[in-house]
């Protein structure tokens, strides 16, 4: 299990960095603010893209699961750490624009 503090989307609501904390776990992925969370189970994302922004990088997760908003984004200024924490749980981390 990890913790990563940083920003991040959960459907149209926007969180800034430092309120959202990324738990990365074998099972699923928890994004938690102080007022809202959002729990994805592992076999619900399909992909884990993280795209470069002109001041942060973002972890775009792509999901089936119905009852959790469609856009879950989580929001760093420093991206290695939270990939290799992705990939050391099994999870795949794709390059993207």
């Amino acid at each position: 299990m990890s913790k990563h503090t940083g920003g991040g989307k959960f459907g149209k609501v926007r969180n800034s960095w430092p309120f959202v904390t990324l738990t990365i776990n074998n099972d699923g992925i928890l994004m938690r603010t102080i007022l809202q969370q959002v729990w994805m189970k592992r076999e619900s994302i399909q992909t884990i893209m993280i795209q470069r922004n002109f001041l942060n990088y973002r972890f775009v997760f792509k999901h089936n699961d119905p009852t959790i908003e469609k856009e879950i984004e989580f929001w760093t200024f420093s991206p290695d750490p939270v990939a290799n924490a992705l990939r050391s749980q099994g999870y795949s981390v794709l390059e993207g624009r």
